[in-house]
């Protein structure tokens, strides 16, 4: 009896993982309601899509899936790293090529305002890939660049940029202007941009004069409805690319214009 008693002291019941019940019910979900079940947690985080890869095989597999590369959030990580830059660079890439918005942003920005690694077509598209999908920043920088070809593709751009409201035009400026500072400036691009800004005295919509509104109103009046100097949506759109063309003469060292 004695023995007995030391026999089932020693059985010990095994203990359930934690979180354990939980794992089996995700991985007996459907493998296309799984992949969204990831998607929105690499969404919200890159750390939390680490640690549900980390929990077991299946989700490690399902976690490598063009469609997580699609959605996770990079928005933590820095615009230019400054180590692990290769393995940073290669995941950006993958990322990008899946249609993740914020890559696209990143990607075309560097491309058009980095000196070492300027590409238009591919950063054009980049930016145009983006803003279709809605990225606020992407549709931001597309416009001012359609507004500074003109022509026709002037009034897309004054579109592209009258789809955001005040306070989207003044952070999208503001993230980008961040963005570019922090790379050796491109004087091609900005020069071209510059030279756009001070030619457009007159909107050809309405007729209104492009007065230098940035130094003699201030940025934040630019939109107030009860001046006469609102004019139409080009006029704004186009006071806005003035403004950010104000911006980008600080980003570089040489005297363009």
């Amino acid at each position: 009896m004695a023995s007995l008693t030391r026999t089932r002291k020693k059985i010990k019941k095994p203990r359930s993982r934690k979180g354990g019940q939980d794992v089996s019910v995700l991985m007996s979900l459907p493998n296309d309601l799984l992949l969204e079940v990831i998607a929105k947690v690499a969404s919200n985080s890159f750390d939390d899509l680490c640690r549900i890869r980390q929990s077991c095989k299946e989700f490690n597999k399902a976690g490598q899936h063009d469609y997580i590369f699609e959605h996770v959030s990079i928005d933590k990580f820095p615009f230019i790293p400054l180590r692990r830059k290769e393995e940073f660079s290669e995941f950006l890439g993958r990322c990008g090529k899946c249609g993740n918005a914020e890559a696209l942003y990143r990607q075309g920005v560097v491309r058009l305002f980095n000196l070492k690694e300027f590409d238009f077509e591919s950063g054009f598209e980049c930016l145009k890939k983006a803003a279709a999908k809605g990225h606020k920043e992407a549709m931001y920088v597309y416009g001012v660049f359609l507004v500074c070809v003109g022509g026709e593709a002037k009034q897309q751009g004054v579109q592209c940029l009258s789809s955001l409201n005040r306070e989207d035009l003044s952070e999208s400026r503001e993230r980008t202007m961040t963005c570019i500072r922090s790379m050796w400036a491109n004087n091609v691009i900005i020069g071209a941009m510059l030279a756009y800004s001070a030619r457009v005295k007159t909107c050809s919509q309405c007729g209104n004069v492009q007065d230098n509104f940035v130094s003699k109103r201030g940025w934040d009046d630019l939109y107030d409805e009860s001046d006469n100097l609102s004019g139409c949506d080009s006029c704004k759109m186009n006071r806005e690319v003035n403004i950010f063309c104000d911006r980008l003469r600080g980003c570089t060292k040489v005297n363009l214009v």
